[in-house]
This record gives C-alpha cells, structure tokens and sequence, in this order.
C-alpha cells in the first residue's frame, strides 16, 4: 500500500508541470518545448547505463533549439570536474563550440547581447545623476545592461516561487506564462531531495544539468517555455525526496501527509484545467 502511495505521488509530481504546459500551449509548441528534453531524458539514460557516449544527444539539443546553444559546452565542462577525462572531454568541449558556431545567428539574436536601444538610451540618463565622470562610468555602463538581465534571469530561474507557485504573488508580465509547474507542497519533497541530494546516484548529473541549464537560460531574452528542459534534473530531485519520505519510518505522517498532497494535486490540475479551457 505505502509503495502504491509513493508511485502515486511520483506520477502527480512527474506529469504536473507537461499537463499545465499542455493545456497553456498549442500541440505543436508544445512538442516544440518537449524535445530539447527528450533528448536530454535520452542522455540521462545513457549515463545511468555508464555509457562514454551519453554527451552526444547533448550536442545535439542546439540544433533543435539554438537558445539552448551554450547549455552543451557548460554541460561538459562541468561534467569533466566529475570525470577527470582530458582527452575525451577536450573533443566533445570542440565538437560543442563547432556546435555553437552553426547555431550562432539565430542563437544571438535570442540573447540578451542583442541591441537593446532604450536601455542603453536609460543608462546615457542615469550617467547625469552622479558627481563625477569616473564614478559615473563604473556604475553605469553598457555592461551592466548585460549584467542587469543576466541577474535578473538568474534570480528568476532559482527563484523557488517560478515552480510551485507560479511566480506569484510577484508575476512577470507579458513574457511568461507564470505556470504552476508543480504543486505547492512539493517543497516539501524539494527540501528533503536537497538534504539527501549528497547520497544520491544521480547528485552528478542533477548538479551538472541544472547548473549548466540555469546559466544558458539566464543569457536569453525570455527563458519562459524554454525552461520546460529543467524539469529532468528537478524532477529527479523530487523523486529523491519523495523516496526518502516515504522511507521514514512514522507511518502516520507519511500517510497524512501523502492524503493531503494528492487531494490538494487533484484540486488544482482541476482548477488549472478549468481555467485553460474556459
């Protein structure tokens, strides 16, 4: 009975966040999103099989989606800290930046190095507002546009409030769909996974792809959808806690707690259902 719990509850947190993107999106966008992350679920196998070749379905993601172009070579070079493989890991670091190299136009032109006329026009502003030129210079200056929207991506994307409660109450506006992308209470599940991420058979791959995928998604624009890859290594992490917790050995909490989950699931991919269909 308490495995048929936990695989329950494993289902209701795996098919959360490609229900609500489903129902938020057309099939072909949505199909579009999924397989950068097939690909990725098919390196994963790959690498819980210990094969040397799991990189290459990695390589291959930017050709399928050029925004996610820098994910391979930060893949691989964090990976290598893991490995220790100079001579494999410097011929697929090349192969990833010839990999870079074929998908740099339309990969450019979705990043936050693109021109951005009013904030540079915002920056010429604020330089009047210090005392001297010098002082002026160093904080005001074209890189922080760059560094500003980097920061401003990353906070958003490790921002705990982007997956189990749909940004809110603070929703960005036109550029996201603000998704409940898995149900609230899965923090629970979250913070356990990160305590006993230590322990994990996965902690290498969990680290390296979310890591890797955090940081190219904060040089783009607007990682809205295109996040959907993070779901893999979060999810893992999810599943991890939820292992541990139904491994405990107070029956009683398991079992409250496992009831109020799934009633509380049940509730809202109705509500999110009602909601996208009306």
């Amino acid at each position: 009975m308490k495995s048929k719990v936990a695989l329950f509850v494993i289902f209701l947190t795996l098919i959360s966040w490609p229900f609500n993107l489903f129902l938020a999106n057309t099939k072909t966008d949505f199909i579009r999103y999924l397989i950068p992350l097939v690909i990725l679920g098919i390196g994963y196998f790959l690498w819980t099989k210990k094969k040397d070749y799991f990189l290459l379905p990695i390589l291959a993601i930017p050709f399928f989606e050029p925004k996610l172009a820098l994910f391979p070579i930060l893949f691989i070079g964090i990976d290598f800290f893991y490995k220790k493989n100079l001579k494999k890991y410097l011929i697929f670091f090349a192969i990833s930046i010839i990999v870079l190299a074929l998908v740099w136009r339309p990969f450019k032109g979705q990043t936050i190095f693109t021109l951005d006329y009013q904030a540079r026009q915002q920056v010429l502003r604020n330089i009047t507002l210090y005392p001297n030129p010098i002082s002026a210079r160093m904080f005001q200056n074209k890189a922080k546009i760059y560094y500003d929207k980097f920061i401003s991506n990353l906070f958003a994307l490790t921002d705990p409030n982007n997956y189990f409660f749909g940004f809110h109450p603070r929703e960005i506006t036109v550029t996201n769909q603000n998704l409940d992308k898995y149900p609230f209470l899965e923090v629970v599940f979250a913070l356990i996974g990160i305590f006993v991420l230590g322990k994990s058979r996965n902690k290498e791959f969990i680290i390296t792809s979310f890591v890797s995928l955090i940081i190219s998604l904060s040089v783009l624009n607007s990682f809205d959808r295109n996040d959907f890859i993070l779901w893999l290594p979060i999810s893992l992490l999810l599943v991890e806690g939820i292992k541990y917790f139904f491994g405990l050995r107070n029956k009683n909490v398991v079992y409250i707690f496992s009831t109020v989950f799934i009633l509380f699931c049940l509730i809202q991919f109705l509500s999110n259902y009602i909601n996208f269909m009306t």
